[in-house]
């Protein structure tokens, strides 16, 4: 029998210069181009657990069967858009589960009122970990809304990755982790490539700034609107 050829190794990624002031505010053009949007959607699985516990910054993962349009890109780095958690009473959220499967597919989970400029830069560029460390949180519907979200694809260059990970960091403080559940992404951009660190405190700053610089591109009326995209407010049935 033959060997199996060893797996390819991880590119190297650039080093991140030492100061990231100058980096643009806003990104892309006034509306998105092909070959966005860009629809993932997949089960929440399992990763590393370092985003919250390490990062303090939350990631739910998309499977690996999921990110096939990405794939075909062929480009690593950091990506900005909208998305969506469709929780399952088949599957229960923490020991309480979710309250009621969202039954109004017509009605946008994120109002336009919260589309403003102002509204998405108040959103936390750090939100709350989850899974809850010390005990189980109740879900709740805020939880169910459609939310800003940065997506990092790639080798994740400081950890070391072994291989490609697709990690969703979604801009609201969940209650409770919902893994296992039902996830839609709606990718509407490119922020930057990846790049390796020479600390935490440097990556976790970086994704500070990716997540203000999601913020602003997503003020954008043509982008805001995508929030309203049947893609996310569509009802799914586990």
């Amino acid at each position: 029998m033959a060997a199996q050829a060893p797996a390819p190794a991880p590119p190297n990624a650039p080093m991140a210069p030492i100061s990231r002031e100058s980096r643009p505010t806003i990104v892309g053009p006034d509306q998105p181009e092909q070959p966005y949007p860009m629809k993932l959607e997949g089960t929440v699985t399992k990763g590393f657990g370092r985003g919250a516990r390490f990062l303090g910054i939350p990631t739910a993962n998309l499977p690996d069967t999921s990110l096939d349009p990405l794939n075909e890109l062929n480009m690593t780095g950091i990506y900005y858009g909208f998305a969506r958690i469709h929780p399952s009473l088949n599957t229960p959220i923490s020991s309480a589960g979710p309250s009621t499967p969202n039954i109004e597919p017509k009605i946008n989970p994120f109002h336009k009122k919260e589309l403003t400029k102002e509204a998405l830069e108040s959103i936390p560029t750090i939100t709350a970990p989850y899974p809850p460390e010390h005990h189980t949180q109740k879900w709740n519907k805020q939880d169910e809304k459609i939310w800003p979200m940065v997506m990092s694809v790639g080798w994740n260059p400081y950890f070391k990755n072994e291989k490609i990970t697709a990690e969703v960091h979604i801009m609201h403080p969940f209650k409770a982790d919902f893994y296992g559940h039902h996830m839609s992404v709606l990718v509407l951009g490119y922020i930057r490539p990846e790049l390796d660190y020479v600390s935490k405190e440097a990556l976790i700053e970086d994704i500070q700034t990716d997540v203000k610089v999601a913020l602003n591109s997503l003020a954008r009326p043509d982008y805001a609107r995508y929030a309203e995209d049947p893609f996310l407010t569509k009802d799914f049935v586990a």
